[in-house]
């Protein structure tokens, strides 16, 4: 007997393992997967949402069809049916590139022109790994669970692993795998992960008795809890669905609160490429910590509805607390008030200590707390042996529901109508009914008073969404516009009536009156062609750079494509307000088009040839950054080029000018700007400086305060050097779609 026991040990403690290392895999495709996929749905915050509720929808399926099937089999059989799922996941993570970026991204990306569609192909195309994703967790509780005292420890135990192992997937993928290798290669580790796992259970299912149920190694409790009040005394199908019920508002709120946390944690961080990583990670660890000590503790918890209803009251509580932090602790001289003008992705002791400070407070907490939830409910459901497997994938199911409808709620409903503030004062209301709930009943525990007491407070007095995103911006008595909705945040700091300096997600763009810089990079393009009638612009900022894309006499229009709607409000909001600076023209000009829209994708779908395109310049620090500075976009503008086009855009890196020059035939820099294109570039000074002394070009530089001495001092300054005359040439390590190394520029060396 004490072989056997230790037999059983050993096995548990390597299944534990193996399913930590299924939850890294996870994770790593999750996020390659994501930007794979937004190539073809989009980079916008809609599209996005796409992705994440056909992601959520496929693992839902996945665990309701295993935990019906798993209770058919035996301990072995779902042993057997988990690793199987591994290969079935690894093959797929192995076909994954080419699917979704050659097939779907290069042959299907004129259906994106519906939404509907977009779910439709990204769903199909997810449907087969996620759903084996989903039967992961019912198929290993069934193999590992052999009596039902202990059972909801174990499975603890085993999910708190898993989701341990998916937090380290979305740190070391993030921050490490994916800047390092690329998002192919991240998918090809991701796969062997699977693989060793798979073959780790297989060895593992030869030992297993098929048909013997041998003893748990976690001891049951001495006497079984109190459950007249828990609601579980019975452990019918009604009960499971009140708790499925409740799990499911608890994963709505809990991802809900995710939402609120990448936009604040995004905007202190300048939406760099690794903010939204970092929140996963801390969020996914703090989720796992919950679950462990949740697992440990369970035994001690004799009404699981009462405290399954405090958790989630604290969990919100903390949730409102941090984010009350950092407004008043920025007020207050504790944190720094300069977040958003300087870079505190440096690399430095003291920034680095800021961020886990930062994140410590404002998301561990929470999510710690919610972790208890799972263990919590499986403790109150489990009564049965013969059912485990079917509960476990129904509140797998309720929960992750949960999670898709408050992504989709909060990222596409609430942040449009109220705002982060608003959405997190929502979220609170919904803490404090689960508060009151325990609160209610004759076994009340005064621990209970505090968060109602926080959660009330919050309701009554947590700043509105003006004057969080002022202070957060460093703002006291300055006037200053501020607008939010479900694609981002736009405040423009105003140092008097007409001029300001605009901050998008929480990084400077660009200011009025307009910067030389903008006004050079939207001026050169058209200065240059022979006849740039028709002009695309990329990114619009405060304006400057569409605005002086449009100063040639011979251009009848200039289509501008903005991503983050709120910057289109703001300026409608400054002209409100009495501001002109050329905003009134780029805004209500019939020269001028401006549409709300992911640039690279809409450039895709549009059937026009352009005389001159150009790019706002971007940081290449900037989340998503890389979608505008690979090979293949570089490729596709080449091809929405007229005959003779001029590609224009800022040169930040040495990577994307040998990035640039691996595409366009003719390359001249005249820095900082970069024109490409497919013939000789007619560049010349003499020309340029005589377009700038035009009356009527004149005139639209005077409009918009744009100094035009400066601009044609920098014409005449800048070195001026051709780069290709006649081909390209190859780049020794380009930015592309597949590794966009200078958007992860913490891992180059």
């Amino acid at each position: 007997m004490t072989s056997r026991l230790q037999s059983d040990r050993v096995r548990q403690s390597v299944l534990f393992g193996l399913f930590f290392l299924s939850g890294a895999a996870a994770l790593i495709y999750q996020t390659a997967w994501h930007r794979l996929l937004g190539l073809f749905a989009g980079a916008d915050t809609i599209a996005a949402a796409l992705v994440v509720g056909a992601f959520l929808l496929g693992l839902g399926i996945g665990s309701l069809a295993a935990g019906l099937y798993a209770d058919r089999l035996s301990r072995r059989g779902a042993l057997l049916a988990f690793a199987l799922c591994e290969v079935g996941i690894a093959v797929f993570a192995v076909l994954s590139p080419w699917l979704y970026y050659d097939v779907i991204y290069r042959e299907l990306l004129p259906l994106s022109a519906s939404r509907g569609v977009i779910f439709v192909v990204v769903f199909a195309g997810l449907l087969w790994p996620t759903f084996l994703m989903g039967c992961s967790l019912p198929f290993l509780s069934k193999a590992i669970v052999s009596q039902i005292a202990g059972s909801a420890t174990l499975i603890g135990w085993l999910y708190g692993l898993n989701t341990l192992g998916a937090g380290v997937g979305a740190f070391f993928g993030g921050w490490f795998l994916i800047g390092t290798v690329g998002f192919d290669k991240a998918v090809y580790l991701g796969a062997a992960l699977n693989l060793v796992v798979a073959v780790g259970g297989l060895m593992l299912a030869r030992g297993l008795d098929m048909a013997g149920r041998p003893s748990s190694t976690v001891a049951p409790p001495a006497a079984a809890p109190a459950l007249a009040d828990s609601g579980a005394d019975s452990g019918g199908d009604g009960v499971v669905w009140r708790w499925a019920l409740l799990v499911f508002v608890s994963g709505f709120l809990i991802v809900a609160l995710q939402i609120v946390w990448y936009r604040l944690i995004g905007v202190l961080l300048q939406s760099n490429g690794y903010s939204f990583s970092l929140v996963l990670t801390v969020f996914l660890l703090g989720d796992a910590a919950g679950l462990l000590v949740g697992a440990r503790t369970i035994d001690r918890i004799a009404d699981p509805r009462r405290f399954f209803f405090l958790m989630q009251g604290m969990a919100t509580a903390l949730a409102l607390a941090g984010a009350w932090f950092v407004y008043l602790a920025i007020g207050a001289d504790l944190l720094p008030a300069t977040f958003v003008d300087r870079d505190i992705m440096s690399g430095r002791a003291e920034d680095v200590a800021l961020i886990v400070l930062l994140v410590t407070v404002v998301v561990l907490p929470a999510s710690f707390i919610m972790g208890f939830s799972f263990p919590v409910v499986q403790k109150a459901v489990q009564r049965d042996l013969d059912r485990l497997g079917s509960r476990v994938g129904l509140v797998q199911l309720a929960n992750i529901v949960g999670n898709s409808m408050g992504s989709l709620a909060a990222g596409l409903l609430l942040l449009d109508m109220v705002g982060t503030a608003g959405t997190l004062k929502l979220l609170v209301a919904i803490g404090l009914a689960f508060a009151l709930l325990q609160l209610a009943g004759p076994r009340a525990t005064r621990w209970a008073y505090l968060p109602a007491a926080l959660l009330v407070a919050g309701l009554l007095f947590f700043p509105g969404g003006d004057a969080f995103w002022r202070r957060l911006h460093g703002l006291t008595a300055e006037t200053a516009i501020v607008a939010e909705d479900k694609t981002g945040l736009s405040l423009l700091k105003m140092s008097n009536g007409s001029d300001g300096r605009l901050y998008i997600q929480g990084h400077s763009q660009s200011r009025l009156p307009f910067d030389t810089v903008h006004a050079f990079l939207g001026a050169i393009g058209p200065l240059v062609h022979e006849a740039p009638r028709r002009v695309l612009v990329i990114g619009s900022g405060t304006g400057g750079t569409p605005y002086a894309a449009g100063l040639h006499p011979a251009t009848e229009k200039v289509r501008v494509i903005e991503i983050v709607a709120p910057v289109i409000q703001t300026l409608r909001r400054y002209l409100a307000l009495g501001g002109h600076s050329g905003v009134d023209e780029l805004l209500d000009s019939k020269r001028f088009e401006v549409v709300v829209a992911d640039g690279r994708h809409a450039l895709a779908l549009d059937p026009t040839l352009y005389d001159v395109i150009e790019a706002d310049a971007i940081l290449p620090k900037t989340a998503l950054s890389g979608l505008l500075n690979s090979q293949e976009f570089f490729r596709q503008v080449r091809a929405k080029l007229a005959p003779g086009g001029i590609y224009v855009q800022w040169a930040p890196t040495e990577r994307s000018i040998e990035t640039f020059r691996s595409i366009f035939p003719y390359v001249t820099m005249v820095h900082p700007a970069m024109m490409g294109s497919d013939r000789p570039i007619p560049y010349a000074r003499e020309k340029v400086l005589a377009l700038l002394a035009q009356p009527e070009v004149a005139q639209h530089l005077k409009a918009a305060r744009v100094d035009r001495d400066e601009l044609q001092k920098w014409f005449e300054d800048k070195k001026v050097e051709p780069l290709n005359s006649g081909e390209v040439v190859a780049a020794a390590q380009p930015n592309t779609d597949l590794f966009p190394r200078d958007e992860y520029y913490l891992n180059r060396p």
